[in-house]
């Protein structure tokens, strides 16, 4: 076990026990992953009111006059002037490689943003040169003595569960959900609802209330997985990692600006954008055969033009799916294999 990884448990497992949960650790962190009756839990998000435990998730909180100054001199995207309104951007470094992919969200004084533990380093690293400039405090929420974490509630009737509020991706409000205060956050994928952030016990008391609702408490990171990969929306750490530039993971659209001003990487991303074109692109699959692993090569012709980068724990329609970069230099018409299993494109 290396220094770097976190052995503490979810703030949220304790209103988990009872066998319900199996845990894996990605990025060093336990997070659920297997519950009794998965496919109730995936129909649970596309059907009804989920509840998913994400607090594997880091948040940082950022202090001070400046700290929107500060961000919008290092994200590719602009972050809106509103109280409340946030966004998805990305950290790149001066060769307009992906560090991490973020959100940022506002709270009624401060900045928070939240980012996969495997982008959680760079995301301190890479802020905190600016900090003394900009006079801005960071402060990894995740691991004070009251840990902040992050309840995903997903699904059709997820507003009626919370009573409103309507809330555009990103724009936050406070909420008093039963007798807990928690920032409420709106999505809009890979399910459309909302995330509650707050303290550990104040998620803990919102869970127990939102299950009394009628939320479906079993649906888990796997199906959130699933829908994650069939929405194809990629994670850093899985489908995105520092060698990836923008415009391979199909990302452009929601996380960069090109009007904003400068910021590092900046000249690469829109050269690639307006000139280039990525030697590779993150796809959506079909997988009809043994299903294959992250990290396996996508062969054709007996030549390797790609590699999986993640497969739906859960099978959607009968069928296995996955994300996955291709070549541009592959036939998109001719026979796509990893391993055992015929590759197919997702519509």
């Amino acid at each position: 076990m290396t220094g770097m990884e976190d052995q503490r448990t979810p703030p949220l497992r304790e209103h988990q026990a009872g066998g319900e949960a199996v845990y894996t650790r990605p990025a060093g962190r336990s997070v659920p992953v297997q519950h009794d009756d998965l496919a109730a839990g995936y129909a649970a998000l596309r059907e009804a009111a989920a509840l998913v435990d994400l607090s594997h998730r880091t948040v940082l909180r950022l202090s001070g006059k400046k700290a929107v100054e500060l961000l919008n001199s290092v994200l590719t995207n602009q972050v809106p002037e509103g109280a409340h309104l946030g966004v998805y951007a990305l950290l790149l470094n001066p060769k307009g490689r992906i560090q991490t992919d973020l959100r940022l969200l506002k709270g009624d004084e401060d900045v928070l943003i939240d980012v996969e533990p495997d982008g959680a380093a760079a995301a301190k690293e890479l802020l905190g040169r600016y900090t003394p400039f900009y006079r801005v405090g960071v402060e990894d929420l995740s691991e004070t003595d009251a840990p902040w974490g992050v309840l995903g509630l997903y699904g059709p009737r997820a507003g009626d569960l919370l009573d409103g509020p309507e809330l555009a991706e990103h724009e936050t409000a406070g909420r008093t959900v039963g007798a807990a205060t928690v920032l409420v956050a709106g999505v809009s994928v890979p399910v459309p609802g909302y995330d509650l952030l707050g303290p550990a016990d104040a998620l803990s008391a919102a869970r127990k209330h939102l299950a009394g609702r009628g939320a479906v408490s079993c649906a888990g990171f796997v199906a959130y997985e699933t829908a994650r990969i069939e929405a194809g929306i990629p994670r850093f750490g899985s489908d995105i990692t520092p060698d990836n530039f923008p415009a391979e993971a199909g990302i452009l659209e929601r996380a960069v600006s090109f009007e904003k001003g400068c910021y590092p990487g900046q000249e690469t991303v829109a050269r690639m954008h307006y000139r280039g074109h990525p030697n590779r692109l993150l796809r959506r699959l079909i997988a009809d055969g043994p299903s294959p692993k992250p990290g396996a090569p996508i062969v054709q012709n007996a030549k390797q033009v790609g590699r999986i980068t993640s497969v739906a724990p859960l099978p959607v329609n009968g069928q296995t799916l996955a994300l996955g970069y291709l070549s541009r230099n592959a036939d998109a018409q001719d026979e796509l294999r990893a391993g055992d299993a015929m590759l197919g494109f997702l519509p």
